[in-house]
């Protein structure tokens, strides 16, 4: 009896030693106070946001030298070269972070170039300075891209607060170019009902860059663009210099070969570090160049802190069942959880992003390229959801609404969430109490297995290219990579793109939703392209039917991928 008594005993120790092995932990359990780094390199006049997570109480931060680096609430900013220990202490401790600031130069002293054509100067550290020229009619510098005009000498001087670094331009005589007046056209979607403000700017600085040149433009409806860009290619009488989506869009002209090459142009920006291979990725095909990209933008989940406030909740949620959770709060609240309008595109942001952290990011461009199939249970599986986030009532009364409206009405406040585009970072912000509310972040991953977070929907897409029928493809094309640049840096200061090109410009007044963006892009591990850009035109208009047929619910997962199976591929 006493045999099997212990015996008893040691099975109920065991099996509560299990229990007690594989009980999870307490979701109380506190979390780490952390320094987001303990040491980093800056050149002077750097600066680098400090952050100390899940602090304990108020934070005090301190620098052991402010002659070398000063710091408020975070923010490091690098005075001269030498050594700081940056402090940040809360309630319990003390956290440091120790700065090494570098002097800064330029990357050359002396420059010889032939009128008409372009160097680019960088500042060690990607240091944001005002570029000055001491004579224009020689030579003019912007963000640290030389032009120069006619024979002679001029220094170009990169100014960073009180100190100056100059390098010295000899200008030589090109026979090979000409003063005379050269007309070139560009066609490009509208902003409102012209050309956006970031264009305005780019082709009013371009005056000085390229005297001899008149440009005239034509500005288009979106989906009406579509259509006649194609039917011009077709028939040979494309503008000298058009707006593109690169992906698929721009390889249809890229294989009919009615686009210009423009590897010779690119080139030195390449050399010299102004644009990154990475960025070109989705304007090269079979290793040449097409396509100058002027913005990125990608998928994000804006939300009202506020009303997530209300229920209870304190931040973004990271799982899906947190995020049900959350909008099950919200519904009893009486506030709608998500906006969205019924147009295919602004259906896709959602899908895309549900789809993407279902299967991951290689298996959905796998998809949108062409090499998978449609017929893949995960995207199935990602479809439901959407769709069942639907039946809940998660996105209120599916109204008949574009994006504009559902924009102003999350501004308004009646919805706790909306996923659409980076672009709206600038919108977001117009007013500054509200955007003060705004937080940015990324749907939660739902397969951890296949995705993770840092996968986005989006990536550089806005393009320029240069028609491969101009008489003046040559000074169109040289012309086009100077008017992407400056559109790229922009559209990146009035917080409607990202930017693609490298940032040598103060960038201390864009707006905090963008430059919360511009932190998450660093971490980003991967990017699919928008579906109706990634896919060529007669697979997209299916894919977007199918789209608002589920949103409508007439349609499930299984449905979805069996239909795209049959009418794509």
């Amino acid at each position: 009896m006493r045999k099997k008594l212990s015996k008893l005993l040691g099975l109920f120790t065991i099996c509560a030693l299990v229990i007690g092995a594989t009980a999870p932990a307490s979701s109380n359990a506190a979390s780490k106070t952390k320094l987001s780094a303990t040491k980093k390199t800056l050149y002077a006049g750097e600066q680098f946001a400090l952050e100390l997570t899940d602090a304990k109480g108020s934070v005090k931060w301190s620098s052991s030298n402010k002659k070398v680096a000063t710091v408020k609430d975070g923010l490091v900013v690098a005075v001269k070269n030498g050594k700081a220990t940056i402090s940040a202490k809360d309630s319990k401790k003390t956290y440091k972070c120790k700065i090494t600031v570098k002097k800064n130069s330029l990357s050359d002293k002396a420059l010889k170039i032939k009128a008409g054509e372009s160097a680019s100067l960088t500042l060690k550290g990607n240091t944001p300075a005002e570029w000055i020229s001491s004579d224009e009619s020689i030579a003019i510098v912007n963000n640290g891209t030389v032009t120069a005009l006619k024979k002679g000498t001029a220094n170009i001087t990169a100014k960073v607060g009180s100190k100056k670094y100059t390098c010295k331009v000899t200008v030589a005589a090109n026979t090979d170019v000409t003063d005379e007046p050269v007309e070139l056209t560009l066609w490009t979607i509208q902003s409102g009902e012209g050309l956006s403000d970031a264009y305005v700017r780019a082709i009013d600085d371009l005056k000085k860059a390229y005297p001899n040149v008149t440009l005239k433009y034509e500005t288009f409806d979106q989906e009406y663009y579509k259509d006649k860009i194609r039917l011009s290619a077709a028939a040979g009488d494309l503008p000298d210099i058009f707006f593109t989506w690169s992906g698929a869009f721009l390889g249809e002209f890229a294989d009919l070969g009615v686009a210009y090459c423009l590897d010779d142009v690119m080139a030195k920006y390449i050399k010299s570090g102004d644009i990154t291979q990475v960025m070109l990725d989705n304007t090269t095909y079979e290793g040449k160049h097409y396509g100058i990209p002027m913005g990125m933008n990608m998928a994000v989940l804006f939300a009202n802190t506020d009303l997530l406030k209300q229920v209870g909740v304190n931040a973004v949620p990271k799982t899906l069942e947190e995020l049900y959770d959350c909008c099950d709060k919200l519904l009893e609240k009486g506030i709608t959880p998500f906006g969205c309008g019924n147009e295919g595109w602004c259906i896709s942001e959602y899908v895309e992003s549900i789809i993407e952290k279902n299967i991951g990011a290689k298996a959905l461009n796998e998809i949108f390229s062409g090499k998978g199939s449609f017929d893949n249970k995960g995207m199935a599986e990602a479809v439901d959801i959407f769709k069942e986030m639907l039946d809940k009532g998660y996105f209120g009364k599916r109204r008949n609404m574009g994006n504009g409206e559902v924009s102003e009405r999350f501004k308004a406040g009646e919805y706790a969430f909306y996923l659409n585009g980076t672009w709206n970072c600038g919108g977001l912000s117009s007013d500054p109490e509200f955007a003060s509310k705004v937080t940015v972040s990324e749907f939660p991953v739902i397969n951890s297995k296949k995705s993770q977070l840092g996968e986005f929907i989006g990536g550089p897409s806005d393009s320029l290219a240069v028609s491969g029928f101009s008489k003046k493809a040559g000074v169109a094309a040289e012309y086009a990579v100077a008017l992407g640049k400056l559109v790229s840096k922009y559209s990146y200061l009035q917080g409607s793109g990202l930017p693609t090109w490298k940032i040598g410009y103060d960038d201390s007044e864009v707006n905090a939703l963008t430059k919360q963006v511009s932190k998450i892009c660093t971490g980003a591990k991967g990017f699919v392209l928008f579906g109706d850009t990634a896919m060529p035109s007669y697979e997209k208009d299916p894919y977007l039917d199918c789209l608002i047929i589920v949103f409508n619910g007439d349609m499930d997962g299984k449905a979805f991928t069996k239909e795209l199976a049959s009418s794509i591929r």
